[in-house]
């Protein structure tokens, strides 16, 4: 019996699935049916927003109608903390100091990202261009001049929140516990990216190949502010601000 019980035990170590690939594989699974549900519930979502919302209020039912795909994070990270109950991937305390300086930063990174973008596509015969207004359903805080801080806190923060507790709570977090913060902030881009892919659906290659490297550099810098802050309000932050028409003018002053 203690021979054979060795041997099990030496069968079970060689075919131990190693850590950082069972991380891997539980990233990517996450990512798969997050995005697989988000993408479902906006196709619901939307079309409910229109009937209901367009008629007598249309600037907000526009505006929600660009917030489908948060809802169908809400959903998924909702069945996902009821199942699990592992709380631990929720990262969320007010910011500090710090937290804010990297909201600053962030949002300058996006800008890098995106001159960074238009410089190197073409090199591969692609332009940021070809993504000029796709997707694009905000009308923008103007329109409340006086309601703007409710609407940025419940239309903007909330439903970044809620996708970066997917992305970057659950999905990254599963990178952190194994990988190298480097690794985890550069898979954690490549999944962020893999996640919105199924909004392209339809599109050419060159505009689907666009969109996932321009998605791939904005995922870069989340997952960095991330890791610089472990506080997903942080990061929610510099993501609302993206979807603004706030812009921090660093390089018009290089």
């Amino acid at each position: 019996m203690p021979q054979s019980d060795d041997w099990l035990s030496s069968t079970r170590q060689r075919i131990e699935i190693p850590a950082q690939f069972r991380a891997l594989l539980s990233a990517l699974g996450l990512t798969v049916v997050g995005a697989l549900t988000s993408f479902v519930v906006s196709l619901v979502f939307r079309p409910t927003v229109t009937a209901l919302l367009e008629p007598s209020l249309p600037a907000v039912g526009t505006l929600l109608m660009a917030k489908g795909s948060q809802v169908g994070f809400g959903v998924f990270i909702g069945v996902y903390f009821v199942a699990t109950r592992q709380w631990e991937y929720i990262r969320l305390r007010r910011p500090t100091g710090y937290d804010l300086l990297w909201v600053v930063l962030g949002n300058a990174g996006l800008q890098l990202a995106a001159e960074a973008s238009r410089f190197v596509l073409p090199f591969f015969g692609l332009s940021l261009d070809v993504l000029s207004g796709a997707g694009s359903l905000d009308v923008g805080l103007t329109m409340w001049p006086v309601l703007w801080p409710v609407i940025f806190v419940f239309l903007y923060v909330l439903p970044a929140l809620v996708e970066e507790q997917f992305l970057r709570g659950i999905v990254q977090g599963r990178l952190r516990k194994e990988f190298h913060p480097a690794s985890a902030v550069v898979g954690g881009a490549a999944l962020f990216a893999g996640a919105h892919g199924l909004y392209a659906i339809g599109q050419s290659p060159e505009f689907l190949t666009t969109y996932l490297l321009n998605l791939f550099g904005q995922g870069l810098v989340f997952c960095l502010v991330y890791e610089r802050t472990d506080n997903l309000l942080t990061v929610a932050l510099v993501h609302a601000i993206s979807w603004t028409a706030i812009d921090f003018p660093f390089f018009e002053l290089l």
